[in-house]
């Protein structure tokens, strides 16, 4: 059975790590065998070796290991009969005859009565593990520990990997700071005596919604979520807290790019705080339903250290994930919902409001379409919406549309002349300081300026709706490739320029002749080129292809193109709007399967906006 069957929208969410960078290179882990140990924090990563089997081919064999099958009590049933996953016990163990990496999870996260028995327990576990490591001669080896390593923290205190915490109160350190300093001290042993590699992933506090993994913060989730009355203790030192994303990813990149033998710090994003800033930032978002007591109770839960996690950050490994959407993912699983789970919150609380305002743009753009006989559909993530919403993707804040040439270039014409005031057509013609390869209308006197456009800004950035041409391309396949890497060349041309970035492209000789021509060339005449090159087949008779040499769908190549010969209308916020009649085969090219909802906590993840003024549109309704 697939993991998508298997998994909920929350185990899903972090079993994919969306956090991962875009394209991200799997080989070096393709058809490998993968030995793990420990508990929930190793079920997860377990969990997402399966799901990248499925949706990546990964081809990687699971061997997880332990004392008993205890060890597999929080595995889902169906997991256990897939034929790429194999649980061994640890006598078993030295049956297997390798494995190309080892991931242990050791004590992380986990919670303990502190009972001797535990900690000879877990030596077991490890030495086992070492003997296994020396038979076996891993590629790498990953060890995954958490902050109580550095021990009772002194206040104000922010611990770096190579700083550990020595007491200076006659309390012994903690069970659970003895047992994790315990495991990385014989694990670094046998790393000297076997020789192998070895990264040590030190996290924060681990949060994550129905990853099983029991942290200090679950019953005020569970209160909050139920409106409910709890008590939080108040914590006299902050806390760093990691949500599962991050740590997922992080023990990814440890895999395959991070530095080897180093120890590495791993926190979400801006997430050390106290426990006192946790009850704010759930009471901004729940408000009277977050009813948290900040008490003297329960002291000895939260006795972690606050880390920083500027090392793993230098190496390429940046957190995705910020505290205030791990919380609020955390809470989220705690309630009872058959929608399609979003974030109301975006924008602070102005995304209705910018919805509203572009569905009113929306619907100028078809007056004027109907007046003057103009083609159009509903493009990208708009279309999207339509088909599965029937109106706006929750979360999202932009509109697309897409016309095929003749159309688009007409609307460019008519548009000026016919538009409402207040709205302005902005291209590179119209408007000097653009150099945008699509059309957009702006709402004047707003601004919705991105990390990119607000350093443009002479710029025309009031909140925008975005107009793109889908191009004919060649017939052989051969001249469609050079239509599209000719695209690629003055689109870099272009864009580079304007952002006064070097062309890197991933072929060092074109990238070079790029970047000599960039700086000759006035950013006008690229931009004339471009534009040539998109309609470089405009008067083709009979064209087979189409594509989106404007847009970001550039990368999927062409597509046929009897996807936009016709035109149905479907409802769209209430209102009849156009899509291509074979708008399933259009957004299957787009998007793949376009049904299943896009990852939990990307769904917050409008554009970053830096500067974000609605001006009097403020409370515009439509």
């Amino acid at each position: 059975m697939l993991m998508k069957e298997i998994l909920n929208d929350f185990e899903a969410d972090w079993a994919s790590i969306p956090a991962l960078p875009p394209k991200f290179d799997f080989s070096p882990i393709k058809n490998k065998t993968f030995l793990i140990c420990g508990q929930d924090t190793a079920r997860c990563f377990a969990y997402s070796l399966l799901y990248f089997n499925d949706t990546e081919n990964l081809g990687a064999k699971i061997i997880v290991t332990g004392e008993t099958t205890h060890s597999l009590k929080n595995y889902h049933p169906s997991v256990l009969e897939r034929n790429d996953f194999k649980f061994v016990n640890l006598d078993e163990l030295q049956e297997i005859s390798y494995a190309d990496f080892i991931i242990n999870g050791g004590a992380c996260a986990a919670s303990f009565e502190g009972k001797v028995q535990e900690f000879i327990s877990e030596m077991n576990i490890q030495k086992a593990i070492l003997k296994f490591t020396e038979k076996s001669k891993p590629r790498h080896f990953v060890l995954l520990s958490d902050c109580r390593v550095y021990g009772k923290p002194e206040r104000f205190r922010i611990y770096s990997e190579g700083e550990i915490s020595v007491s200076q109160s006659a309390s012994p350190d903690s069970f659970a700071t003895q047992l994790l300093r315990s495991i990385e001290t014989i694990c670094a042993s046998g790393q000297k005596q076997i020789g192998f590699t070895k990264t040590v992933l030190r996290t924060g506090v681990v949060l994550g919604a129905f990853s099983k993994i029991i942290s200090p913060l679950d019953s005020v989730f569970k209160a909050v979520a139920n409106g409910e009355p709890c008590k939080l203790f108040n914590t006299e030192n902050k806390l760093t807290f990691t949500y599962i994303t991050d740590l997922l990813k992080a023990v990814m990149m440890a895999i395959t790019s991070l530095d080897k033998d180093t120890v590495y710090n791993v926190s979400s994003k801006n997430a050390t705080v106290s426990t006192g800033e946790i009850a704010a930032l759930l009471h901004n978002v729940y408000g009277n339903q977050c009813k948290i007591h900040l008490s003297e109770l329960e002291k000895e839960r939260f006795d972690f250290a606050a880390v920083n996690s500027n090392k793993i950050e230098f190496c390429g490994c940046t957190p995705e994930i910020p505290l205030q959407t791990a919380l609020e993912l955390c809470v989220m699983s705690y309630q009872d919902t058959n929608k399609p789970l979003a974030f109301p919150y975006a924008h602070d609380g102005r995304l209705k409001t910018v919805q509203n305002i572009l569905l009113s743009c929306l619907l100028e753009v078809d007056r004027i379409c109907k007046k003057n006989n103009i083609k159009y559909f509903l493009g990208g993530g708009t279309l999207l919406g339509a088909v599965r919403h029937k109106g706006f993707i929750p979360w999202d804040d932009d509109a697309d549309i897409m016309m095929l040439r003749e159309d688009y270039d007409k609307f460019l014409e008519i548009a000026p002349r016919e538009m409402s005031k207040g709205l302005t057509l902005q291209t590179f013609k119209t408007d000097k300081n653009c150099h945008y390869e699509f059309a957009k209308i702006r709402l004047d006197n707003t601004i919705f300026a991105t990390v990119f456009s607000r350093e443009h800004k002479n710029m025309n950035n009031g909140l925008s709706f975005d107009i793109f041409c889908h191009d004919k391309t060649a017939n052989s396949k051969l001249g469609r490739k050079i239509h599209l890497q000719a695209t690629l060349f003055f689109r870099a041309m272009v864009f580079n320029k304007w952002n006064k970035r070097k062309v890197d492209n991933g072929s060092k000789a074109v990238s070079a002749i790029c970047n000599v021509m960039k700086n000759i060339l006035p950013i006008r005449f690229s931009q004339w080129m471009l534009n040539r090159t998109f309609s470089f087949f405009k008067n083709k008779k009979n064209p087979k292809y189409l594509y989106d040499g404007m847009g970001r769908n550039i990368y999927n190549g062409d597509f046929p193109a009897y996807y936009l010969d016709e035109v149905k209308y479907i409802d769209f916020e209430g209102h009849k709007l156009p899509i291509p009649k074979e708008y399933d085969k259009y957004l299957r090219f787009l998007y793949g399967d376009y049904t299943q909802l896009a990852p939990i906590s990307t769904r917050l993840q409008c554009h970053e906006i830096l500067l974000f003024d609605l001006g009097e549109y403020n409370n515009f309704q439509n």
